[in-house]
């Protein structure tokens, strides 16, 4: 994926690699509280993800996990998250990746798309949900699916 980006602009690819701590503070300030375990998680899944994803962007995670804990630290301090003006500047930024995933080959950018929704979906089960009963609650399954990133499908002789 790094070779892919190469050509976008140094905010393009800034947005890019900042999508995960933003879905990390959208998600999990989605019920009101940004807890240790969904910030942790993400923390590690960034981590994890840098040698088992797929190998197209493997790459990706390995550079995006190099400063994830700092950006994440710093968009939890800036932005008031917990709050709907919070979930709305996040949305916001994350709206921006659409024209970037526009300019990537459809393969890369449905990849990338899947892996985003992938990751919302791992943080809002960090937490456990009430009592453990319910993994995702219903602030973060409005939002796990990133509303604000139009869909990528594969192209069709992948799919």
């Amino acid at each position: 994926m790094l070779n892919a980006i190469q050509n976008l602009s140094q905010e393009e690819q800034a947005l890019l690699f900042e999508a995960l701590p933003l879905v990390t503070v959208l998600i999990a300030g989605a019920d009101g509280k940004i807890d240790a375990s969904e910030t942790n998680w993400a923390e590690k899944l960034t981590d994890i993800r840098s040698y088992s994803n797929e190998p197209e962007l493997n790459s990706f995670y390995e550079k995006a996990n190099e400063d994830f804990a700092g950006k994440l630290s710093y968009l939890i301090k800036e932005i008031p998250a917990e709050s709907k003006e919070g979930t709305q500047i996040i949305s916001d930024k994350l709206a921006g990746l659409n024209p970037i995933l526009a300019k990537l080959p459809q393969r890369l950018a449905a990849k990338f798309y899947i892996s985003l929704t992938s990751f919302a979906k791992h943080i809002a089960r960090a937490d456990g949900g009430f009592f453990k009963m319910w993994s995702i609650s219903k602030e973060e399954e409005a939002l796990i699916g990133l509303p604000m990133l139009t869909p990528i499908e594969m192209p069709e002789e992948e799919a």
